[in-house]
């Protein structure tokens, strides 16, 4: 099984997430594994095809466990592992947004900060993929050039420090003023958004973004603020609406349209240097770990 990752455990461990395990748990919240043995009811999986967790908190950090039939999803064998152990997070978050916030259309023009977050790497790649423009902002520490250069080649339209951000103040024709906005962060990353957000534009709160500005909303008031929790949708979401979603960001990724997040591979031994790497990563983190159980 390779499982992914380090950002949500630390939301969990902070009490941050909105959906929380029941303690004892075993940790991790997605991540794909091969089907060894079915129940004699189960009749949507079979023995041998590989399958990730659509559920949330049921414990990936292990080489086997048992699930139940609707908490999982038969995935293409031609999706690679690292594309199949981040799919159900962050590409589902980013697909929300994009799709339930905004009416987007070709050529609209997304926002986003802590572009260089798993999330904002998906936001990227499903902008390009249906046709949209993204503005993407990003720190200006952690090797701003290789980050740039990386998302860049994701598809990304524009790429800025904040300090670049606050200095624009028009948009040319190649990229025009943004309709949506994606606030995962605060302070000087949010101002910028709501600065350069159209009118009757939508700004959606979501990650380490809990609290609506009612301030702001003040000052804003022709926008739209929203919030969003995967895990408010997966509690409203019907099977087929799950369904649809992960077939349609699974195809783009057997294409090879739809990247993984720049990630590093390691044996769950090796959790300690994740951690520390993670916990310290400011939201602009270089690289996603994911604990790879099929490493000797």
């Amino acid at each position: 099984m390779y499982v992914l990752c380090l950002n949500k455990c630390f939301n969990n461990i902070f009490g941050r997430n909105k959906c929380l395990p029941k303690l004892p748990t075993v940790p991790g919240d997605e991540g794909v594994g091969d089907v060894v043995e079915i129940g004699s009811h189960v009749c949507t999986v079979e023995p041998g095809e590989r399958v990730v967790l659509t559920s949330r908190m049921l414990g990936t950090w292990r080489y086997y466990g048992v699930y139940d039939e609707r908490d999982v999803h038969v995935i293409s064998p031609k999706l690679t592992l690292p594309e199949a152990s981040t799919l159900t997070i962050a590409p589902c978050m980013a697909y929300r947004m994009l799709k339930d916030f905004g009416d987007l259309k070709p050529g609209d023009t997304v926002i986003q900060n802590a572009a260089n977050s798993a999330c904002g790497q998906c936001v990227i790649q499903l902008c390009k993929a249906w046709g949209l423009q993204s503005f993407n902002i990003v720190a200006n520490h952690c090797g701003y050039e290789v980050v740039k250069k990386n998302l860049m080649s994701l598809g990304a339209t524009a790429v800025y420090t904040i300090e670049e951000a606050e200095a624009v103040t028009s948009f040319n024709t190649s990229l025009t003023r943004p309709k949506l906005a994606l606030n995962c962060l605060g302070g000087r990353f949010e101002d910028i958004l709501l600065k350069l957000l159209e009118r009757n534009g939508s700004i959606v709160y979501y990650g380490c973004a809990f609290d609506l500005p009612i301030v702001k909303s003040c000052l804003r008031p022709d926008l739209l603020f929203r919030t969003f929790h995967l895990c408010d949708w997966n509690s409203r979401a019907t099977p087929v609406d799950v369904d649809n979603m992960m077939n349609a960001i699974i195809k783009l990724m057997v294409v090879g349209a739809f990247k993984a997040p720049i990630y590093q591979p390691l044996e769950l031994k090796n959790f300690v240097h994740a951690f520390r790497n993670t916990v310290h990563c400011e939201a602009f983190s270089t690289v996603n770990y994911i604990f790879d159980f099929t490493m000797p």
